[in-house]
């Protein structure tokens, strides 16, 4: 066989193969895969209702009344009755003071009165019976010497009365500053030296809560408004009241305006000095439309929600308004009685095939 022949041969046996393998890779037809489930959401309606906007501002807590007690005399201390943390009524005896030179004095006087008053109705005896002999001015200067002597006695009477030092109001010792024994300086209405109070007493049966409420808060606070005070040393304890009163005028360094709200305060829990956090129901809408804050999907610049058509998940864009810690109302972007899916930290794609998990 010739040269020729066997390249012919080998070209021909080359091409078969080639047709054949070109044959291989064509494809064939489209197998149609198994379709993907769509996912599965609760859908809820968007519903009116009552919303409100609250702030939350840091507070201190101060007692409902607190009172230092002081000497209105000089004199050494003969008693204290009472100590930190002890419980007093109104009117209680809770300290004496010694004070002998107002002793000394209350026994003259005592016995001026009694002769001025002796002298006094001798005069006037013998004015009723021989008028013509005692002027009436003797008898006048007799009354005045009397008076006097009186006013003096009462006088002294009156600044013992202050040796006794009664609780002004019923509370807790707070602070006691002295022991028996010690020298009481009396505090006078120029000056009370820091050494002259004797106790502090507070009745904390409800408490202030004083709130620095901020400049752009100021003008919608008013009486009435709702707190709840809460308190980190008093985890899952919240306290309801109400603003009672507020100062009208800013303060010129901070810029916020002093509000307080009176708290019931049962078995004492919340003390003075501590720091709290106030919850002011700043605003409140009657008739919003509401979604639960779960079908929120935040965005940069914008929020949305997503809605069911046609089974599968639409995006809409939504401008919020008022929130709480359950629902936000929609301002713009939805409407009434229209179903939202209530999607959490997994929200669907738009478009996305969903199934509604119950009856919207």
């Amino acid at each position: 066989m010739s040269r020729i022949a066997v390249f012919g041969i080998v070209l021909g046996a080359s091409a078969l193969v080639a047709a054949g393998a070109c044959r291989k890779a064509e494809p064939g037809p489209a197998v149609p895969g198994p379709a993907a489930s769509p996912a599965t959401f609760t859908v809820v309606r968007a519903t009116r209702g009552s919303i409100g906007r609250t702030v939350t501002i840091p507070a201190t807590v101060l007692p409902r009344d607190q009172a230092v007690l002081y000497a209105k005399v000089a004199g050494y201390l003969k008693t204290i009755r009472v100590d930190k943390g002890d419980q007093v009524r109104a009117g209680e005896l809770v300290a004496e003071i010694e004070a002998p030179e107002l002793q000394a004095d209350l026994v003259r006087q005592r016995a001026e009165v009694t002769v001025a008053d002796v002298s006094y109705r001798r005069i006037r005896d013998a004015h009723d019976k021989a008028p013509d002999l005692v002027m009436p001015q003797t008898l006048d200067d007799a009354k005045g010497k009397l008076d006097m002597a009186k006013a003096g006695l009462d006088r002294t009477e009156t600044l013992l009365a202050y040796t006794k030092i009664r609780a002004p109001f019923s509370g807790i010792v707070a602070k006691r500053s002295v022991d028996p024994g010690a020298f009481i300086p009396a505090a006078t209405s120029g000056s009370v030296a820091a050494n002259a109070a004797l106790l502090t007493l507070i009745d904390i049966r409800s408490v202030r809560i004083e709130i620095p409420v901020p400049e752009p808060e100021v003008p919608r606070v008013r009486v009435g408004l709702a707190v709840l005070v809460t308190a980190d040393e008093l985890s899952g304890t919240g306290f309801q009241g109400k603003i009672t009163r507020f100062a009208y005028a800013l303060d010129e360094a901070s810029k916020t305006m002093l509000a307080e709200a009176e708290i019931p305060n049962p078995g004492a829990v919340l003390r003075p000095g501590m720091y709290v956090r106030a919850r002011i129901d700043i605003d409140r809408k009657a008739d919003a439309l509401l979604v639960p804050v779960a079908a929120i999907v935040p965005g940069r610049g914008q929020d949305w929600v997503f809605t069911v058509a046609d089974g599968k998940a639409k995006r809409l864009t939504v401008k919020i308004g008022f929130r709480d810690n359950t629902n936000a109302e929609i301002v713009e972007g939805l409407a009434s009685d229209q179903p939202v899916i209530v999607s959490g930290a997994n929200p669907p794609t738009d478009g996305q095939p969903v199934r509604v998990a119950g009856n919207p």
